[in-house]
C-alpha cells in the first residue's frame, strides 16, 4: 500500500510540474528582437491605428493589450496616463481589449471613466498573430519596427514603466531588445495545489474507510465519499452539506452569496474535522487545522495509516 501511495503521489506531482512549466513557455507570437507585424486596430473615436503610420511620427509604440473586467490592468493604467502625458511627443500608447465581450461601448465608457487618453479600442482581428497568456500584456516597440520588450503581467509601479519608456526614447538606444518579463503569477501554483489537494483527500478517503471496514473505492464517488466518511464520525449529512454549499457557492451564485457560502461550507468543514479529530482521540487543534484545505487531506491520511482504532465512532 505504500509503494502505491508513493507512486500516486509521484505522478501527480509529475502532472502539476508539467502543467506550471507549460505555463511559464507560453508563446505570444513574436519575441523581442523580432519584427512586429504591420497591424491596424479600431479605435474608440471611430478611426483607426495602423502600427507603420504611428512609427512614422513616433519613436516607441507602447502596445498594451486588457480586459476591462481586469484589477491589475485598472491599477497601471493611472501611471501609464501620467508617463504618456509626460512624452506623448514622441510615443504613443494604444490599448486594445483582448477579451471579445468587451465591445467599443463597453471601452468607450471604460477610457471615460478612468480619464485616460491614450487611443483605446479592440484588438479584433488586426491582433489575431498574437496569443497573449494573460491581462494585461504590454509590448514595447522600437523606432526601428521591432519588438523591443514583452511585459507579462502589470507593471508594479510608474517608476517600472517609466524607466523602460525612457531606455527606448534614449538617444543612445542601440537597438538591442530587453529580456521578456513576466510578472508573478500565482495561478500554476494555485493549480497545483488544488491537484494536490485533490489526491490527498481521494487518498486520504480510501485510508480511512479501509480501516473503517469500509470499501475504498467510495472515495471516488462525488457525494457519496462524504456521506461515508462523515457518517463513521457523526451525522453524516453534515458533510455532505458541506460539500453541496462549497459546490454550490463555487459554480453558481457570485460575488457576495459565493463567498458567505464558501465561508459557511468552511466553517462546516472544521466543525467536521474537530469531530473526526475527536473519534480518533485527537486534539481539538488538530482538528481546527484539519478544517484547511490541504491539511484536511493531509490529516486524514494522518489518521487512516495511523493505529487509532474507531472508537465510538458510529455513536459520534
Amino acid at each position: 500500500m505504500k509503494t502505491k501511495l508513493i507512486s500516486i503521489v509521484m505522478v501527480v506531482l509529475l502532472v502539476a510540474a508539467l502543467g506550471i512549466n507549460a505555463f511559464a513557455e507560453s508563446n505570444i507570437g513574436v519575441q523581442p528582437g523580432q519584427a512586429m507585424p504591420d497591424f491596424t486596430v479600431s479605435l474608440t473615436d471611430g478611426t483607426t491605428a495602423t502600427l507603420s503610420d504611428l512609427l512614422k511620427e513616433k519613436d516607441l509604440v507602447v502596445l498594451n493589450i486588457f480586459a476591462s473586467w481586469c484589477g491589475p490592468c485598472e491599477r497601471e493604467f493611472p501611471e501609464m496616463e501620467e508617463v504618456y502625458q509626460a512624452n506623448s511627443e514622441n510615443m504613443v500608447i494604444v490599448s486594445v481589449s483582448g477579451d471579445p465581450n468587451d465591445t467599443m461601448e463597453t471601452i468607450s465608457a471604460y477610457k471615460a471613466n478612468h480619464n485616460l487618453t491614450f487611443p483605446m479600442g479592440l484588438a479584433g482581428d488586426g491582433l489575431s498573430f498574437l496569443s497573449v497568456p494573460g491581462f494585461p500584456t504590454t509590448l514595447f516597440i522600437d523606432r526601428n519596427g521591432n519588438v523591443g520588450f514583452i511585459k507579462v503581467g502589470a507593471f508594479v509601479d510608474k517608476g517600472e514603466f517609466e524607466g523602460k519608456v525612457s531606455t527606448f526614447l534614449s538617444p543612445d538606444y542601440d537597438g538591442k531588445p530587453l529580456a521578456s518579463e513576466e510578472a508573478v503569477s500565482f495561478t500554476p501554483y494555485f493549480m497545483g495545489a488544488s491537484v494536490l489537494g485533490i489526491l490527498l483527500l481521494i487518498v486520504g478517503r480510501w485510508l480511512l474507510f479501509r480501516k473503517a471496514g469500509k470499501k475504498g473505492w467510495h472515495s471516488l464517488i462525488p457525494f457519496l465519499n462524504s456521506f461515508e466518511e462523515y457518517s463513521l464520525c457523526w451525522n453524516g449529512w453534515l458533510g455532505v452539506l458541506a460539500d453541496v454549499i462549497a459546490v454550490a457557492g463555487f459554480w453558481i451564485i457570485t460575488p457576495v452569496p459565493h463567498y458567505l457560502l464558501m465561508g459557511a461550507g468552511l466553517a462546516l468543514g472544521i466543525v467536521e474535522s474537530v469531530r473526526l479529530a475527536k473519534a480518533f482521540g485527537k486534539s481539538t487543534v488538530l482538528g481546527v487545522l484539519m478544517g484547511l484545505p490541504v491539511i484536511r487531506g493531509i490529516g486524514r491520511i494522518v489518521l487512516g495509516a495511523s493505529k487509532a482504532a474507531y472508537t465510538g465512532a458510529a455513536k459520534a
